[in-house]
């Protein structure tokens, strides 16, 4: 599927499983998501550019055991099987998964004991180096209070029940639309939608902002921009994917 999408894409590196060819073309990758990064972040309104993709293509059950009692394993079905169902009985079964889980080196990354990583991985374990510690993926480290108006300042006059042609949600999308507006310097609030957004009537938050969009923009289209804040996707479109 992924090959097919990019057939005739010069832009695209397929690299088969070989350490060299896979360093050199991380390097080249990232030297040019750099780049982009850059311009996008020098020049207001600058084109988005797409990011590099790799397709890194390796055979089923790599850098596992490529055969066991004669009988070829990597890169067939039985790589996704029990590929040394004898463990326990098979001294030549154990010797290969031995063989298999030191390929991994174990012991550049801990002691005799299994605890202690080596001096150099001391880095990650403290502060935020660890990954449940990162503030970037712990958002309560990150979040900050919403900068939130009075609710009472869109109270809908209501002298009896029924009466008046207002719309509950309209008035929900003015609310919206100023959370949006008091908080854009944050940048910590989002609209997400599982229907269209001015259909259920919260297009007030399109004075202030549009629905984030990647993808081409026809001559058609009405409030689509790379940083909008609104996340519109049809409720039904996952169910159907």
């Amino acid at each position: 599927m992924c090959r097919g999408a990019l057939t005739g894409d010069d832009r695209a590196a397929i690299v088969t499983p070989s350490t060299r060819p896979l360093a050199a073309t991380l390097d080249v990758v990232l030297d040019e998501i750099v780049d982009i990064q850059a311009e996008a972040r020098s020049k207001v309104g600058a084109a988005r550019r797409p990011w590099p993709m790799i397709v890194l293509r390796t055979p089923k059950g790599w850098t596992g055991p490529r055969e066991v009692d004669g009988v070829p394993v990597e890169g067939t079905w039985r790589a996704h099987q029990v590929p040394l169902s004898g463990v326990r009985t098979s001294p030549t079964h154990l010797g290969m998964l031995e063989q298999w889980l030191r390929s991994y080196r174990p012991g550049e990354l801990f002691d005799a004991e299994g605890r202690r990583p080596v001096p150099g991985l001391l880095r990650y374990r403290s502060a935020n180096g660890r990954m449940g510690s990162n503030p970037h993926a712990n958002g309560g480290l990150l979040s900050r209070e919403l900068d939130l108006p009075d609710q009472s300042a869109y109270a809908v006059d209501l002298p009896r029940p029924g009466s008046g042609p207002h719309e509950p949600t309209r008035v929900l999308g003015t609310f919206l639309r100023d959370v949006m507006q008091a908080n854009a310097d944050q940048h910590n609030f989002r609209v997400f939608g599982p229907d269209e957004t001015a259909s259920n009537r919260l297009d007030a938050l399109y004075d202030v902002t549009a629905k984030a969009w990647t993808a081409e923009v026809l001559p058609t289209d009405e409030h689509l921009a790379v940083d909008g804040r609104v996340m519109e996707i049809l409720a039904n479109t996952p169910a159907t994917v």
